[in-house]
């Protein structure tokens, strides 16, 4: 499985190289959060591939004990003018610290208010990633089910 925190910090470190592509390993977790990313606009798309690139469009490639360590999420990176769309993105909670967010308290970073010591307020444009007993959603969908969860990251 890989570890979203290499994730956040592989994606920002490519914006900030100015790639257009990069790729990242693909597991379940990983791609739950490229989805959200994507669907924010943050990423212009998403290929499945393997070390080598990209698989090409509508060829079903099978996934097998031999090539399941290879697999990758291939990510197409979006700028507008120039500029990275995506400035900042960074995990929240670590293997060294773990941190979760009642609904109640989720309702207070949404509305810009600090709710603790580590949990500031969402700005405008700014996306929260969380893992919540429905997978992992986006803080939006978190408030409509009224429930709380892991703060992965947050994508600005």
């Amino acid at each position: 499985m890989g570890h979203y925190w290499h994730l956040c910090s592989h994606i920002h470190n490519a914006f900030k190289q100015r790639l257009v592509q990069v790729a990242v390993p693909a597991s379940k977790q990983n791609a739950a959060i490229v989805r959200i990313l994507l669907a924010e606009g943050f990423l212009g798309g998403v290929a499945q591939g393997d070390v080598h690139g990209p698989f090409q469009l509508g060829v079903p490639v099978p996934v097998t004990p031999d090539n399941v360590a290879q697999r990758r999420l291939w990510l197409d990176l979006k700028y507008a003018r120039g500029d990275a769309v995506l400035s900042d993105l960074r995990a929240v909670s670590k293997p060294s610290r773990r941190v979760f967010a009642t609904a109640h308290e989720l309702k207070m970073i949404a509305a810009a208010r600090r709710a603790g010591p580590l949990l500031k307020g969402q700005q405008v444009g700014q996306v929260t990633i969380l893992d919540t007993e429905y997978g992992i959603i986006e803080l939006k969908d978190a408030l409509k089910k009224n429930v709380g969860g892991e703060v992965l990251c947050i994508a600005k």
